[in-house]
C-alpha cells in the first residue's frame, strides 16, 4: 500500500543528506592546496626603498605656466601710471557725510517722496507723517493771531478816557468839578491805557502760539538737510515710526578720503596740502585733493597715522566708495595752484 505524503518526506531528506556530503567531499578536496599555499610577504623599507618612483615611471608632457597677478583695477606703479612709483599710498573715497533721516516724535508715515539714489536738494521734502490735527491746530492759531478787535476796541477806549481827562482837569481847575470825579475819571483813562497794553500782548501771544502750532506741524514734515543722493529708503506709507531711520542721504561733494601714512613721514603733511588722487579704472582721471584732516596720534602697533583729505565734486561724476592711489605733492603747491 503506497502513501504519497510519507514518499515526498522521504525524498527530500535525501536531497539533503545528499547535498550535504557533496560539500564534505568538496572541502576535503582543497584543504591541501589551501594548506600548503605559503602568506604573502609584507614588503619592508629596504624594498620600497628599491622600488621606482612614480616620478620615473610617469614623466609629464605639458608645460605649466605661471599662474598671472590678479587685475584689482588699480592704476599701476610706476611710469605707466604717470609717474606714480613706491612713494604712492592706498586710499578710499568715500561719502563726505552719510545722514540718516529720523523721526522725533511717534506718528504714521503718510508719504515717502523720495526713492533710492535719487538727487536731493538741501531743504528738499523727503517724507511727512500724518498730521491732521496739527493742521487744525494751525488754522486755530492763524484765527486767534489775526484777531484784532479787541486791540481796536481797547484803543478806542483809550481815546475817550484821554478826552474826558483832559475836560476833567478844565472843569477841576474852574472848580467846576470835584477832586473825587476827577480821580476817577483820570482812572478810568489808565485803564484804557493798560486795556490797549494788554491787548497787545495777547495778539503778541497769540502769534507765539501760531508759531508753536507751525514748528509741531514742521516736525512731521521731514527735509534733507544737505545736497546729495539718498543711499537707502527703509521704511513704507503706513508704518509707524518712532527715532527710527526713515532714509539716508549721502553727500557727495565734496567726497572724503581717508588715507594711512607710516610714521616717518608725520610732521610733512598739513592741512592745506595738495595731493594727487587717482581712483580706481574706469574712473582714473587724476584729481587734486585738499588735506583736512591729520591724525594728532599715531598707531604704535602699526607704525602709521591717518590723514583726511576733501575732493571737490561739484558735478557728481565720482561716486564714493572707490578704492585709490595717492601722491603727496611737493612742498609749497597749494590747493589753488594744483587746481
Amino acid at each position: 500500500m503506497n502513501f504519497p505524503g510519507i514518499a515526498d518526506k522521504s525524498n527530500r531528506w535525501w536531497g539533503v543528506v545528499a547535498g550535504t556530503l557533496g560539500f564534505l567531499l568538496i572541502g576535503f578536496a582543497m584543504a591541501p592546496g589551501l594548506i600548503s599555499r605559503e602568506p604573502t610577504p609584507v614588503p619592508t623599507l629596504a624594498v620600497l626603498a628599491e622600488a621606482p618612483t612614480r616620478a620615473t615611471l610617469y614623466e609629464p608632457t605639458a608645460t605649466v605656466t605661471p599662474a598671472q597677478p590678479l587685475d584689482v583695477n588699480l592704476p599701476p606703479s610706476g611710469a605707466a601710471a604717470g609717474g606714480f612709483g613706491p612713494d604712492t599710498f592706498d586710499c578710499m573715497i568715500s561719502a563726505n557725510e552719510i545722514i540718516q533721516i529720523g523721526s522725533p516724535i511717534l506718528g504714521v508715515i503718510e508719504s515717502i517722496l523720495v526713492e533710492r539714489s535719487e538727487y536731493v536738494e538741501k531743504g528738499q521734502v523727503l517724507a511727512t507723517l500724518e498730521s491732521s490735527v496739527e493742521k487744525a491746530a494751525v488754522r486755530i492759531a492763524q484765527a486767534r493771531a489775526d484777531r484784532t478787535v479787541e486791540l481796536e476796541s481797547t484803543r478806542v477806549s483809550l481815546k475817550l478816557g484821554k478826552k474826558r481827562r483832559t475836560r476833567a482837569v478844565d472843569l477841576y481847575n474852574e472848580k467846576s468839578m470835584s477832586l473825587d470825579l476827577r480821580e476817577e475819571i483820570e482812572t478810568e483813562a489808565r485803564l484804557s491805557e493798560l486795556g490797549v497794553e494788554q491787548a497787545k500782548e495777547n495778539h503778541l501771544l497769540a502769534l507765539l502760539q501760531l508759531e508753536q502750532a507751525k514748528a509741531t506741524l514742521a516736525r512731521r514734515t521731514f527735509r534733507s538737510p544737505v545736497a546729495g543722493f539718498v543711499v537707502d529708503r527703509l521704511m513704507a506709507p503706513g508704518e509707524v515710526v518712532d527715532k527710527e531711520t526713515l532714509l539716508e542721504i549721502a553727500q557727495t561733494d565734496p567726497l572724503r578720503i581717508e588715507m594711512i601714512l607710516p610714521t616717518h613721514l608725520f610732521g610733512s603733511v598739513v592741512p592745506g596740502d595738495s595731493v594727487e588722487i587717482i581712483p580706481e579704472r574706469p574712473l582714473d582721471q587724476p584729481r587734486i585733493a585738499q588735506v583736512a584732516i591729520v591724525d594728532r596720534m599715531l598707531d604704535g602697533a602699526s607704525g602709521t597715522f591717518g590723514v583726511r583729505m576733501l575732493l571737490p565734486n561739484p558735478d557728481y561724476s565720482l561716486p564714493g566708495g572707490l578704492r585709490c592711489r595717492a601722491r603727496l605733492l611737493p612742498d609749497g603747491v597749494g590747493f589753488a595752484a594744483a587746481q
